[in-house]
């Protein structure tokens, strides 16, 4: 692994990401469905619990720590973050060509994210 390329695979398929484009990452049961800049979705037949792992595993702590999960559903990467506003539980993500990604979350994943970004 060369520490900049999120795998993951099963035995009839290989994803192979480059972790500086993905947006987001968001769970739908026992997969993944990642976002990319460009907005190319894929869908991984993992659950986030095993792609947070693999994240851990494979890409250095440079690239790594920028993949910050928030709440059950939700890993983001805080490169792309452009808005967050608590109350109405919102966060708004901005690619490099400028492409907007709306999400919502909880307030207090939103309250941690917040201070997280504002610590940095």
């Amino acid at each position: 692994m060369d520490g900049t390329h999120l795998v993951i695979s099963n035995s009839n398929e290989l994803l192979r990401v480059s972790a500086n484009n993905i947006i987001y990452i968001k769970s739908d049961g026992n997969y993944s469905h990642i976002l990319q800049t460009g907005g190319e979705m894929r869908m991984a037949s993992e659950q986030l619990g095993e792609v947070e792992k693999l994240i851990r595993k494979q890409l250095s702590a440079a690239i790594g720590d920028n993949l910050v999960r928030i709440g059950k559903s939700l890993i983001i990467n805080l490169k792309y973050i452009y808005f967050i506003q608590v109350p109405k539980q919102q966060l708004i993500l901005m690619d490099g060509q400028q492409n907007l990604h709306s999400l919502s979350a909880s307030k207090d994943a939103l309250k941690a994210l917040k201070d997280l970004v504002e610590k940095k």
